[in-house]
């Protein structure tokens, strides 16, 4: 077992599960109660841009929130074990690695400038430092999972802009798609092909729910990668919604789709995995 994890915070885990916070200074929040091997997380779902950052920021909050995963947070937050972001990733970028995570040029956030003035070298280490604590955090829970039950299953839920992808070419971009380019498929072959299964079970007011893989995004961020590295027990499925449930650009939610899709994709981890997949 290779999960980094911080043995005081172990601990505490175990005496204290359930566990919860919501805390703009760690830069994201989570409610764990350890029922269940499986996870539920939002990474991009936070907005916040940390006080010292934003003199030196351009990026409107608009422009923002266009690349971030508005709602994420909200359609997991029933699940028993849910994390979400709450700093954005204007900020850093969970799903990179530390080299990736800052978008001080250009080209590490789609071509748009996010900083007028270039944050100090404090700066950018505070943002360093709370990526690494978020997966710290993560290997010490994920570490809490694997001993009581054998293994953890991960949804890592994001969302995307469907102008962007119409703009590549793709007519119809699907409601939802799974990213398995970074799993061992052979290996996981009934766990995968389940989630695509109830994925296609969700109702959806007004459209028909289309479920693909690996089409809009083939699931090779950072989040699936590292946890994947860590241990053989641990399945991260990267899961993308299309913004569906939203204007993609006034950033308005629409009420009735955001919950259809809470609801769905609740009942969908709720019906998952239940044995155990991969018990070695």
């Amino acid at each position: 077992m290779n999960i980094p994890w911080d043995r005081q915070l172990f601990e505490t885990i175990k005496k204290h599960e359930p566990i919860s916070r919501n805390d703009l200074s760690l830069g994201f929040g989570y409610h764990l109660d350890f029922s269940i091997p499986q996870i539920a997380m939002a990474i991009h779902a936070g907005h916040h841009v940390r006080e010292d950052l934003l003199p030196c920021m351009i990026l409107s909050p608009a422009e923002r929130m266009f690349e971030e995963d508005t709602g994420t947070d909200v359609m997991i937050h029933d699940h028993p074990n849910a994390v979400w972001g709450l700093e954005s990733r204007a900020v850093y970028d969970l799903n990179r690695d530390e080299e990736m995570a800052l978008p001080l040029v250009p080209e590490k956030f789609w071509g748009t400038r996010v900083y007028g003035e270039q944050p100090t070298p404090e700066m950018n280490d505070k943002s360093l430092g709370q990526h690494r604590f978020f997966y710290l955090f993560m290997g010490t829970v994920i570490r809490h999972m694997i001993d009581t039950f054998g293994y953890c299953i991960v949804y890592d839920i994001h969302s995307y802009n469907i102008t962007r992808q119409q703009a590549k070419g793709i007519k119809s971009p699907p409601v939802f798609n799974l990213g398995t380019a970074a799993l061992d498929r052979s290996k996981w072959k009934g766990p995968i092909d389940s989630w695509l299964e109830n994925l296609r079970k969700i109702s959806l007011p007004g459209i028909t729910t289309t479920v693909a893989e690996n089409d809009v995004f083939s699931g090779q961020g950072e989040l699936c990668k590292r946890l994947s590295q860590w241990d053989p027990r641990i399945l991260v499925l990267p899961t993308e919604v299309s913004k569906v449930y939203m204007d993609e650009k006034k950033g308005a939610l629409y009420p009735p789709m955001i919950k259809a899709i809470q609801n769905g994709l609740i009942q969908a981890m709720a019906s998952h995995a239940a044995p155990n997949p991969h018990p070695s």
